[in-house]
């Protein structure tokens, strides 16, 4: 049995969701003997920034080496870990020869939303291996010195998405909508969703999302839209399938290509109108066949007029979504991924 750790942030509450936690349950699922190491150890607060900051990835880094030196690992596996050293790694490769993987969820190099820094990119030629979610940036990524770069979308966790998953008649005022936005304030998506609710002021548009009451102004149109923080697991799902139109936003950073919700929407079985990129309407899904997409202010509200008011339509890309989708389901992915590393490393 390969042994593999897994460094990235884990989270063991009910109410809250990382990535990581899907990839270990998968790898042992898989049969490999898989350890964790947590980058954000829970003792420590989760916004500490300056000297206390720094000591903290200093304690972090210093526990994954005792960490690597107990396991003997065969394979790391990173999962972002924008705070451990190149100098880690070094010692890790030097004492260790174990083979390393990053996958990064953010764009590695973009440094101005603090998604990334110095340290990811000093260690683009430590990883044996790196995967990227845009093949836009495996270009970039191999001219700075990456080893090797591997094409890995964003995948779902099927696990995740119940197909039966029953909504009580007491969560039905909670969850319908005409349309819903689920995720974090920011600038951009307050300007789209304030615009959108000025041309249609009846809309019954509902938001869930962090930072939302923090940051909207007092007298913001959106703030009677507001249903409360964010929401995960079977909250989210029921609030996707209450919807008519679930609507997405894709962050500067994934420039042309996708995010979670891409995936997530239709593997829940909703309607998805997503801001437009070349790899969502032409890769992922076909635009029009079993995914919709806007790129404009005029296109969104045009869009969601037309597939309000035409049931029919909408159901039918509904279901050609929930087929395409079935592609990018995160096991298969890491087993080929796996099968594939280990079957090289063993020739």
């Amino acid at each position: 049995m390969k042994k593999i750790l897994l460094v990235g942030e884990f989270c063991n509450t009910k109410d809250v969701y990382f990535y990581s936690n899907s990839f270990v349950n998968i790898l042992k699922k898989l049969g490999y003997e898989t350890k964790t190491f947590n980058i954000k150890p829970c003792y420590f607060g989760s916004k500490q920034i300056g000297r206390l900051r720094v000591f903290e990835d200093l304690f972090v880094n210093i526990s994954l080496k005792n960490t690597v030196k107990g396991l003997n690992p065969d394979l790391i596996f990173f999962i972002k870990a924008n705070n451990i050293y190149a100098k880690t790694l070094k010692w890790i490769k030097y004492y260790k020869k174990s083979y390393l993987i990053n996958f990064y969820p953010d764009n590695p190099f973009v440094f101005w939303n603090g998604n990334s820094n110095s340290n990811v990119l000093k260690s683009l030629p430590l990883y044996d291996c790196f995967l990227i979610w845009s093949r836009k940036l495996m270009q970039i990524l191999d001219s700075s010195g990456c080893k090797r770069s591997i094409y890995f979308p964003f995948a779902y966790d099927k696990n995740l998405f119940p197909v039966n998953l029953p909504i009580v008649e007491e969560e039905q005022e909670d969850y319908e909508s005409d349309v819903c936005f689920i995720g974090t304030w920011e600038s951009d998506r307050e300007k789209w969703l304030t615009e959108l609710c000025e041309l249609m002021p009846d809309l019954d548009l509902v938001i869930w999302g962090n930072l939302w009451e923090e940051n909207l102004t007092k007298n913001s149109i959106l703030r009677g839209r507001l249903r409360g923080r964010a929401i995960y697991f079977n909250k989210m799902i029921k609030a996707f399938r209450s919807s008519k139109i679930v609507l997405n936003f894709v962050r500067k950073q994934n420039i042309d290509a996708h995010n979670m919700r891409t995936l997530e929407v239709p593997a829940s079985g909703a309607f998805l109108l997503t801001q437009r990129t070349k790899e969502q309407s032409e890769e992922l899904f076909k635009e029009g066949e079993s995914v919709e997409c806007f790129s404009t202010l005029g296109e969104l509200v045009n869009k969601i007029n037309f597939y309000l008011e035409n049931d029919v339509v909408r159901k039918t890309i509904i279901e050609n979504s929930k087929k395409e989708v079935e592609k990018y389901q995160l096991e298969p992915w890491l087993k080929g991924l796996m099968d594939e590393i280990f079957h090289e490393r063993n020739n």
